[in-house]
């Protein structure tokens, strides 16, 4: 019985010892980490400017980033709106991904809020690319 305990502490070291390599980090996963985006995001209550219509909205930040949001479902005449606000009690850092609402104010249709998802960050070409009537 000794004989098979010790031939078992023998070769359990060397399936522990090849279980931990298994799990250590490998130049494939290093380098994707590395080039790995930080997230886009902007605080809302640092929105300068907007422009868009009844699906999308431009914002541009105190920074001068633009990001696109894309309404979930309808937001009444954006395209006309004097202002835009942020509803209290959503989160004031948003991320691509993130939903939040908001309530345009100055046109014609009533301020009803509206739900809106944080697309992405757009690029210096992209916001470039953008017809002057969405351009914030």
């Amino acid at each position: 019985m000794s004989r098979h305990v010790s031939t078992l502490l023998l070769i359990a070291p060397a399936f522990l010892a090849a279980g931990l390599a298994s799990c250590a980090p490998t130049a494939s996963h290093e380098a994707s980490s590395a080039t790995s985006s930080p997230r886009q995001c902007f605080y809302s209550r640092q929105v300068t400017s907007f422009r868009g219509d009844d699906q999308t909205l431009y914002v541009r930040t105190q920074n001068r980033d633009v990001f696109e949001l894309q309404s979930l479902g309808y937001c009444n005449d954006l395209d006309f709106s004097l202002t835009i606000a942020f509803l209290p009690g959503v989160m004031d850092r948003l991320c691509a991904g993130d939903t939040t609402r908001i309530v345009a104010s100055g046109g014609p249709a009533p301020q009803t809020p509206c739900r809106v998802r944080v697309i992405k960050k757009l690029t210096d070409a992209e916001i470039v690319a953008l017809p002057d009537r969405n351009r914030p």
